[in-house]
């Protein structure tokens, strides 16, 4: 048995595994500080408990008995009476001096009266299952237009308590004050030198580490394939054996069918039965979870029955009980319209008076703390590259923002602990929201770079954070300006001090950049045939190691004396992950064990034989406790379902010619996969459905211009073949940049349309294309004037690439040529690109008809502004604003009503005329203030053109102060229509906001 690389923090418990032979019927309840029974109380409480146990275990007895008079008589007063007639054979089994024969028989009358109010109440149990997935389908999570549900009342509440001076009268305006309050008071302030703290050292000496860690992995490797090579082959009974277990101990929740013919049977044992079988159920389901958690990432088992601490197991799982409670109520809460009734105290097992009730950190009572994890949660995902998003790093973010919770829940079960509770709790919620914030963005960006290998270097960009990790100063001006580089660097400073509050930074950080080495190293083409076993599991085996080990860290879990195991279990989820992956990861190929396996034909050691391999050996060193072979079963059953229709191909690949026997086997498991539940992955399942659609249209506009961007460019450069000056000309001025607004704001409309993007890129090209010779207009000698555009020389002006091929006399004549060559060419991009891209042609006309008299009104309205700037001088706002819709909102128009054209939304384009006409106002405003106060070097053109050219803007007419006020008046018009239009659009708001506050 190998030892643990170095050492790690030990349990004082004597707690120690065996097996559980029977179904739990419960836990018992945990005592928490602010219960205040009486010893008296309490016991009568328990005695309460066993005659409820006793009650329906003698129910469901007397609905098995195949007993005539039973049958027949199933009446409320006989069932009555037979339980009153048998309890007193068991009447010695209860404490006389409190409990007397009358008072049983009190009980019994009112547990079988509160059997209907049991089955009423289940209903919450069934929808708070139920309302997570129906919740995530509404996309109205992270909503915050209306006021409408019970949380969205509890943060007003606690608004108006805590912001008594709020100068907001909308409720609206309410909660974002509240929610930017929130975020300022628990998000955790930048460290003053920008460095880790360090106690014994001035850096982690990551190298040395690294290369114990290496030497130590191969060594353990090593050793483990070479005894699974003299092996050979998995035992089928042992593998058969951990399946019945976990089918066994896999108990799924009634039907809802079943719940409806409960509750309206008149027959009482039918009603007891679906209540027992509920309870089985969720007390089996609460059993494994704990089972798992303890099992995968700290390798024993928590259930004992020779244990002297036997509450160990019940605190913990009653910890997860409330936990879960917790979670259901605040999903009851963002459900709930506020013309419901509050919930039930427990939503989950409102029967089960084995179980604990309440809740910890309720969301009803920390208002303040889950409105911070919701809002950064919100956060993470506007802010996140769809990219990540569709690999799954929301999930993943989710995931072990709660994982860490619930290893902060088993250190308080370990250590008993009471004192601020729920104050560290939430203190463990924070640092594994910045955990995963770690993890998500570093698995995420290095495994996928895409059309932005070429822009940043990510491999020194992570090498980077692993000498920051390690010690180093950050320096926030080297990194590269991502739109996740905010959220990295508040990730960074807060995980530096959450850790410091529980004296365990460097251990945690240590581990953390030993992580992200391990992931940056484990690089390998698949092509290649020459790895050997241990390379290909070298990568895999310290990933998931320093992830639970960083995890254990930062809940403050206390780890166990079989060190093994934190190599081993961890090794068996990745494993798990490989398996089930392997086609998609495959088809992107991916390097994993499992796709090298595959892609050389078993050149390397067979990996599912590997993952078979580690459940054995998990199970045999338990010395075969049934709960560990249930929870290595489940693993097994849950792997091979969650291959769904790769089911056979996978089984094909890895056990028909090795191993008929397994094959025959596994495939005659298929029909038992319909009864193997997965919970968490299903719940995950939803949570990455649901950011998908979310983040869509909800990304940040520099998110959504980092995923969006690179598209548009490489739609943008003309080719050609011979030396077209004219080409050369559209090129110089099409990459010399730009904020790309309007061909972004196509996307944006066309995505809340849910027209696929590649359709519609031609169409977004087009408009670039007229844009940008509009502006080659707008800046000859005849009309503005201007030097510069986008920082570089306008066209009509020398420029380095001329060389001796356009003479200074050319040149304006060449940018006219070249504004009018790209009109040509949006027309010829939108009509034959369109029609490739199936949209018909009618479809088509309509949308060239909009193009044609958007640019013939926008002409118009430059020659106003011309006309104006020149002649005449007794403008009135309201001519500026006709101006500002025909010369900038026209431009808008097309981008918005195109999209809506081409997804037939309707023949009415009003309201979208509308809100282009004021974002036109909104654009040329800002416009004007930054020609004013703006710099050259971020506007890329010089500044007081305006002032130069004498031309009236509305700074002439308002001035500043009033130019300012009414961009916000106009701004709150803008945002009336867009909650009309398209309320799902977060991203159409940033791009307002963008509008209203940009700097160039």
């Amino acid at each position: 048995m190998l030892t643990e690389l170095r050492p790690v923090p030990i349990t004082n418990s004597t707690h120690s595994c065996c097996t559980l032979s029977h179904i739990r019927r419960g836990v018992h309840p945990i005592a928490l500080e602010n219960d205040f029974h009486s010893d008296y109380a309490n016991n009568l409480g328990k005695q309460r408990q066993k005659l409820e146990t006793y009650v329906f275990n003698k129910l469901e007895k007397y609905s098995e008995k195949k007993v005539t008079n039973l049958l027949h008589s199933t009446s409320f007063s006989h069932i009555r009476q037979r339980l009153k007639s048998d309890i007193k054979s068991f009447s010695g089994q209860f404490d006389q001096t409190i409990v007397s024969q009358d008072k049983l028989f009190q009980w019994i009358d009112e547990i079988l009266e509160q059997i209907q109010s049991h089955i009423t109440q289940l209903r919450s149990l069934f929808e708070s299952q139920d309302g997570l997935e129906d919740l995530l389908k509404n996309y109205n999570v992270f909503s915050s237009n209306n006021a409408n549900n019970q949380w969205q009342q509890l943060q007003l509440q606690k608004a108006k308590t805590i912001l008594p001076n709020n100068v907001c009268n909308k409720d609206e305006e309410i909660l974002l004050a509240y929610q930017k309050y929130i975020m300022e008071k628990f998000t955790p302030k930048e460290l003053v030198d920008n460095k880790i703290p360090l106690k014994n050292q001035e850096n982690i000496h990551l190298n040395e580490e690294y290369k114990k860690a290496e030497d130590f992995g191969r060594q353990y490797l090593t050793k483990m394939l070479d005894a699974y090579k003299i092996r050979q082959r998995p035992k089928l009974k042992l593998v058969q054996e951990m399946i019945d277990l976990g089918m066994k101990h896999m108990i799924k929740r009634p039907t809802k069918d079943e719940f409806r013919q409960a509750s309206i049977s008149s027959n009482i044992l039918h009603k007891a039965n679906f209540i027992l079988k509920s309870k089985k159920s969720y007390s089996m389901s609460l059993q494994n979870i704990a089972d798992d958690f303890m099992l995968l990432r700290f390798g024993h088992s928590l259930d004992n029955q020779n244990n002297v601490n036997e509450s160990i197991s019940d605190r913990f799982i009653g910890y997860i009980h409330m936990f879960l409670n917790t979670v259901s109520l605040l999903i009851y809460l963002l459900k709930a319209d506020v013309s419901e009734s509050l919930s039930p105290s427990s939503l989950f097992c409102p029967f089960n008076s084995d179980l604990p009730t309440g809740y910890i950190l309720s969301p009803s009572i920390h208002i303040d703390e889950w409105t911070w994890l919701l809002e950064k949660w919100k956060i993470a995902l506007q802010t996140f590259p769809i990219e990540l998003t569709n690999q799954g790093a929301f999930s993943r973010l989710v995931r072990t923002t709660i994982g860490v919770g619930i290893s902060r829940l088993f250190s308080f079960t370990i250590n008993n602990e009471q004192e601020r509770l729920e104050e560290k709790l939430f203190q463990a919620l924070q640092m594994g929201f910045y955990y995963g914030i770690a993890y998500a963005l570093v698995d995420g960006l290095q495994d996928n770079q895409s059309h932005h290998q070429e822009q940043f270097n990510f491999d020194q960009w992570l090498e980077k954070a692993e000498r920051i990790l390690c010690g180093e100063q950050l320096n926030a001006s080297t990194l590269p300006q991502l739109p996740i580089t905010s959220l990295f660097l508040e990730t960074f400073h807060s995980l530096v001090q959450l850790t410091s509050i529980n004296s365990i930074t460097e251990q945690t950080f240590t581990d953390l950049a030993l992580l992200l080495r391990s992931q940056r190293l484990d690089k390998k083409d698949l092509e290649n045939p020459n790895y050997n076993d241990v390379d290909l599991y070298l990568g895999p085996l310290l990933k998931s190691h320093y992830t639970y080990t960083a995890t254990a860290f930062m809940g403050g879990a206390n780890m166990i004396e079989n060190r093994h195991r934190l190599w081993m279990t961890p090794f068996l989820g990745q494993l798990t992950d490989d398996c089930r992956d392997f086609n998609e990861d495959y088809e992107t190929k991916s390097i994993t064990p499992v796709t090298y396996f595959i892609q050389h034909d078993g050149l390397s050691f067979n990996p599912f034989f590997v993952f078979l391999f580690v459940c054995e050996d998990l199970y045999i060193e338990s010395n075969r406790q049934q709960n560990t072979g249930a929870f290595l079963g489940r693993r097994i059953m849950r792997t091979l379902r969650a291959l769904g229709n790769d089911f056979q191909k996978f089984l094909t690949i890895f056990t028909e010619q090795p191993y008929p026997d397994l094959y025959k086997y596994m495939l005659s498991l298929e029909n038992l996969l319909q009864r193997v539940g997965d919970p968490e992955k299903a719940i995950f399942r939803h949570v990455n459905i649901f950011a998908r659609n979310y983040s869509l249209n909800n990304r940040k506009l520099e998110t959504f211009a980092y995923d969006c961007l690179p598209l548009i460019e490489e739609q943008l450069s003309i080719k050609t073949d011979d030396n077209n000056l004219l080409v050369h000309g559209m090129n110089y001025s099409l990459k010399a940049g730009g904020k790309r607004l309007r061909p972004l704001l196509l996307l944006i409309v066309a995505q809340i349309y849910n027209i696929e993007i590649k359709r519609i890129l031609p169409l977004a090209r087009a408009i670039e294309y007229l844009h940008t010779s509009s502006l080659i207009f707008d800046d000859l000698p005849a009309q503005d004037n201007a030097p510069l555009r986008r920082g570089q020389p306008t066209l009509h002006m020398p420029i380095e690439s001329d060389r001796k091929d356009i003479p200074a006399s050319l040149a304006e004549g060449r940018a006219q040529l070249v504004a009018v060559e790209l009109i040509a060419y949006a027309i010829q991009s939108v009509t034959d690109d369109l029609t490739r891209e199936k949209f018909s042609h009618e479809l088509i006309n309509q949308v060239i008809a909009e193009i044609a008299r958007s640019m013939r009104e926008l002409c118009n309205g430059q020659f106003l502004d011309l006309q104006h700037s020149r002649t005449d001088k007794s403008l009135t706002i309201d001519d500026l604003d006709h101006v500002a819709y025909l010369k900038t909102g026209k431009a808008i128009e097309i981008a918005v009503v195109c999209p809506v054209i081409l997804a037939q939304q309707g023949p009415s384009l009003d309201r979208f005329r509308e809100l282009s006409r004021l974002m036109g106002i909104l654009f040329q405003m800002r416009d004007d203030l930054l020609d004013v106060e703006g710099h050259t070097d971020e506007l890329g053109k010089l500044k007081n053109i305006d002032q130069q050219n004498k031309t009236v803007t509305y700074i002439s007419l308002l001035g500043m102060n009033k130019t300012r006020k009414r961009i916000l008046t106009i701004r709150k018009q803008v945002e009336f229509i867009l909650n009309d239009l398209w309320p799902q659009s977060g991203t159409m708001r940033d791009l307002i906001q963008y509008i209203c506050e940009r700097k160039k």
